[in-house]
């Protein structure tokens, strides 16, 4: 299955980092934002209330080491929205913020390389950031990076790790996970000439 997750429904996901039950929203960066409506052609989604509202504040912030500051300017070079668009700079940033440790900039770091806005596509560099966002706690990176493990983009294949991370936020109550892994054990039932479990 390698139908890729839109940004804004991948955040509704349980996924491995998760503790305890999932949320019903998972907050965008450092602060709650309102969730904008999912985008069916599976990139990146932004809205205002993402981008940075006055740039010249968010860049002294983002120098300061406020990674969520850094993440919104990126939103607004993506976007076009109070900032000229500007793909590879927003890149940059999104990569800054990860570096920071922003689990939201992480996810849009490997959206940027995986969908190549602003730079060249590298589905290995997408796969570390999506693993970065899993590892800093995001549903959405974790079961984007199950589906780079178990496609074998950007890294080699494995899918008893893919099973792991879509298993995990299944057993959290994320719907798409377990569509994930029902899926994949489906696959692997298949492909060993078996029927697959309910």
């Amino acid at each position: 299955m390698t139908l890729r997750l839109g940004f804004i429904a991948a955040l509704m996901l349980g996924a491995v980092g998760c503790k305890g039950k999932m949320p019903d929203l998972i907050p965008l960066g450092d602060q709650p934002t309102e969730t904008p409506a999912p985008n069916p052609s599976g990139g990146i989604v932004v809205n205002a209330i993402m981008a940075c509202e006055d740039l010249p504040t968010c860049d002294r912030e983002c120098d300061a080491g406020a990674s969520d500051r850094c993440r919104r300017m990126a939103v607004s070079y993506f976007s076009g929205i109070n900032a000229d668009k500007d793909e590879t700079h927003a890149t940059g940033l999104f990569v800054k913020a990860c570096d920071m440790g922003n689990a939201s900039a992480c996810l849009s770091e490997g959206q940027m390389y995986e969908y190549h806005h602003g730079v060249a596509k590298d589905d290995a560099r997408a796969a570390k950031a999506y693993r970065s966002s899993c590892d800093l706690g995001m549903a959405a990176g974790c079961v984007n990076y199950g589906i780079m493990l178990e496609n074998g983009r950007g890294v080699p294949q494995d899918l008893a790790a893919a099973r792991a991370l879509y298993e995990s936020g299944c057993a959290q109550g994320g719907k798409q996970s377990c569509s994930y892994k029902d899926a994949l054990d489906a696959r692997i039932a298949a492909d060993a000439g078996l029927s697959p479990t309910p």
